[in-house]
């Protein structure tokens, strides 16, 4: 009988081997028409692997994937970190400029790149960066080469027996302590930062997740995020490689075509940010979808709506489902808390969780020491699960993870009665108005309450007596546009009065980052070149 435990390994490529061995015409990845089961999987990365190996490609040298969620994605990572490469996603959705940036900083020695996402020709962006990243050896296109570039499928497969040997040697030469995962904060205040990751944080998170949601051989999980998230890397990818589960990828999100797949495909787990699950609702459709094959909910990433619980709640009580809030953070490698099962509703909306497994969190204050319950304090966590370092940036790695090894995740919360962490906001959106301290997420989930909001977003803007005031932009509901007036009145029915916003504005859209957040950094700079903010 195969052994269908999750496998001891301290390498997650180790995983694969394990699955291949034990279950290998389990089903392992979905991309479209493209399947791979496990064994298909293992020989496909080692194809990969061999390939990188023949260009020349170091223990410790970086592989970048310019890409979305699609059929090369976990098969190349796995292939990199089994010669001892560190991989990296980068997303076709960035500028040229935002793709040279983080290049530059990486410094691959390879490029692994898509020649078309949507109606984007990338062919003139990967020829400029090639131009201009001297790290790079190869560049490998998935689809039409171009001008000093190889076609990504057909060098792959050529015969490389002679390569076999190395590739073993070269597996025999990996630790835990390698890093193998280079991933890209949004730069939401500031320049982005390289989050390093190694084996040994990525299965300390995914052991955990695996715990959590009952993660085995018979789970289908969705993944539409972009492969330059720490959602699709660890929480979805190296969730599933560890727990021989399948993956179902989508190159891009679509509130449709999400709830279709879902359903085609059976997917057991739905892990999204609250924004998708928004949209998915916002279509009317998601009530009617065929859901009954999904056997957890999890939302992270940013609050949740309550009426966006509620929907969620009423199609788990048909389906039988359950419901998770959890926090993470790409330099926590994932998830570091997470809600319980038995946790209602209500609870949800605000509520992220305990701390679990074999790391630590707490909740400090300006001085970094521990608050008493309920009082407010940044988060910080300890443990296996923190980064490695900021690339390059050794003073951004010193202010964020101090000497004892605490990382300071720059998240406001409390721990209510029952010992679950609450989120107030980002220690850098809090502003003072009056001499008060003003929490943009209290007008926001006050805001999103009213039945005519579909989401919120509050800035701060300086003001001549109050020194700031809140600027609140409003997304509405399809079909609504409320007025100031009848916002400003729903806040003071809920929040005191130098917590409303001082102004209102109804919008089409919000700036979004890839992890589904508000890019509030884009609103605050739009106020700047509106003059409003004067």
């Amino acid at each position: 009988m195969p052994n269908m435990e999750r496998p001891d390994c301290s390498l997650i490529w180790q995983c694969v081997e394990h699955w291949a061995f034990e279950n290998r015409r389990g089903e392992a990845t979905v991309f479209g028409e493209k399947r791979l089961d496990w064994g298909g999987f293992l020989d496909y990365s080692d194809q990969i692997a061999r390939a990188l190996l023949e260009i020349g490609v170091a223990r410790l040298e970086r592989v970048a994937m310019l890409a979305m969620a699609r059929h090369e994605f976990l098969p190349t990572f796995m292939a990199a970190a089994k010669i001892g490469a560190t991989w990296l996603g980068v997303s076709p959705k960035m500028s040229r400029a935002e793709i040279r940036e983080i290049l530059l900083d990486a410094a691959p020695s390879v490029l692994i790149a898509v020649r078309e996402y949507g109606e984007r020709d990338l062919g003139p962006d990967i020829q400029a960066v090639l131009a201009e990243v001297p790290s790079i050896k190869r560049v490998l296109v998935i689809g039409e080469p171009v001008e000093g570039t190889d076609n990504f499928a057909g060098f792959v497969e050529r015969n490389r027996a002679e390569m076999k040997a190395l590739l073993a040697a070269r597996a025999q030469n990996c630790y835990p302590s390698d890093p193998i995962l280079l991933m890209y904060t949004s730069g939401s205040s500031g320049k982005p930062k390289g989050v390093l990751h190694t084996h040994t944080s990525i299965m300390a998170s995914v052991r955990e997740e695996a715990r959590q949601f009952g993660l085995g051989p018979d789970s289908r999980l969705l993944c539409h995020f972009p492969i330059n998230h720490v959602a699709a890397d660890v929480e979805i990818g190296a969730a599933a490689l560890y727990a021989g589960a399948a993956v179902v990828l989508l190159d891009h999100f679509h509130p449709m075509t999400s709830l279709e797949a879902v359903a085609a495909e059976r997917v057991t787990v739905l892990g999204q940010v609250p924004a998708m699950f928004m949209l998915q609702l916002a279509t009317g459709a998601m009530e009617k979808a065929d859901l009954s094959s999904v056997r957890t909910f999890v939302w992270s990433g940013a609050p949740a709506q309550p009426a966006m619980v509620q929907a969620i709640h009423a199609i788990a009580q048909r389906t039988g489902a359950a419901m998770y809030n959890a926090y993470g953070a790409t330099e926590l490698a994932g998830l570091a808390t997470y809600t319980a099962p038995a946790d209602l509703p209500e609870t949800l909306v605000n509520a992220v969780g305990r701390t679990v497994g074999n790391w630590e969190g707490r909740i400090v204050d300006e001085a970094r020491l521990p608050v008493a319950p309920g009082e407010e304090g940044e988060l910080a966590f300890r443990g296996p699960i923190v980064m490695t370092e900021y690339l390059n940036q050794p003073e951004a790695t010193a202010e964020a993870v101090d000497q004892d090894g605490w990382f300071y995740t720059g998240d406001l919360g409390y721990l209510d009665k029952a010992g679950r962490i609450i989120l107030t906001g980002r220690k850098s959106e809090v502003f003072k108005s009056g001499g008060e301290k003003v929490h943009p997420l209290e007008a926001e989930r006050v805001l999103e309450q009213h039945p005519a909001v579909a989401c919120a977003a509050v800035v701060a803007t300086p003001d001549p007596i109050y020194y700031e005031v809140g600027r609140a932009f409003i997304l509405p509901t399809p079909g609504q546009s409320p007025a100031a007036d009848v916002l400003r009145e729903h806040c003071r029915a809920h929040l005191a009065n130098y917590k409303i916003p001082k102004t209102f504005e109804v919008v089409t859209q919000l700036p979004m980052l890839p992890t589904g957040k508000v890019d509030k950094s884009r609103l605050r700079a739009q106020l700047a070149d509106d003059g409003a903010g004067g």
